[in-house]
């Protein structure tokens, strides 16, 4: 009797066809539909958080007379931005048909497959945005009278930029490229850990009743 029982719960969490416990098995469904909607809200925040950032920052450089540089921040940043759209889209795609421990199963692959995407590409984003930001300031208009300081009281200058500067620059720069995918990781836990949480939860739950 307890085994039937046992089984009847596993048909109605696992199954998304299953007769069997439905009450149970409509929890679950509108469970996982409330976690990813606001995964989903939570993404296209981000999204446009990095349009509207890196848009105020390209004015700023502009009015400092850092044009160039601002230009480059701004398409690296609009591309970081369409790559996360995309993302976005793939996740849409995903089957809301299946049960719902398959559904959630998808969605932690899916974070997963992201994740790891995104910290091979913050491999060049991280230090370029270093490197833009150093040599941008450096030769902005705004930076000018400190720029013609520095020249004139030392000679340790490459390309008239200061040699020691630069080069602790570009070891910071080499350092976040080292260690990039490690800060993503740890900037998608603060920003979606509760729903992480949640998601290995609701999953851990689920695969108690397989056993």
């Amino acid at each position: 009797m307890e085994r039937s029982i046992e089984n009847t719960w596993k048909q109605g969490f696992l199954k998304s066809d299953a007769l069997v416990a439905p009450k149970i098995n409509d929890i679950y469904n509108r469970k996982s539909m409330h976690m990813i909607e606001k995964f989903e809200k939570m993404f296209k925040i981000n999204i446009w958080g990095i349009i509207i950032g890196s848009s105020l920052l390209f004015v700023v450089a502009t009015l400092a007379g850092a044009l160039l540089a601002g230009s480059l921040m701004l398409i690296m940043m609009f591309y970081v931005a369409y790559t996360a759209y995309l993302e976005l889209k793939s996740l849409e795609k995903l089957d809301k048909g299946q049960s719902s421990y398959a559904f959630l199963k998808s969605f932690k692959d899916w974070i997963d497959r992201s994740t790891e995407r995104y910290g091979n590409m913050y491999r060049f984003v991280y230090p370029a945005m270093i490197l833009l930001f150093y040599f941008g300031m450096w030769f902005s208009d705004i930076f000018t009278p400190m720029r013609e300081k520095v020249m004139e009281s030392t000679s340790d200058l490459i390309f008239g930029l200061h040699t020691y500067t630069t080069l602790v620059i570009i070891i910071c720069a080499g350092a976040m490229s080292v260690f990039s995918k490690a800060i993503h990781k740890e900037d998608v836990k603060t920003i979606y850990g509760k729903i992480l949480d949640k998601l290995d939860r609701a999953i851990d739950e689920m695969e108690e009743l397989q056993k």
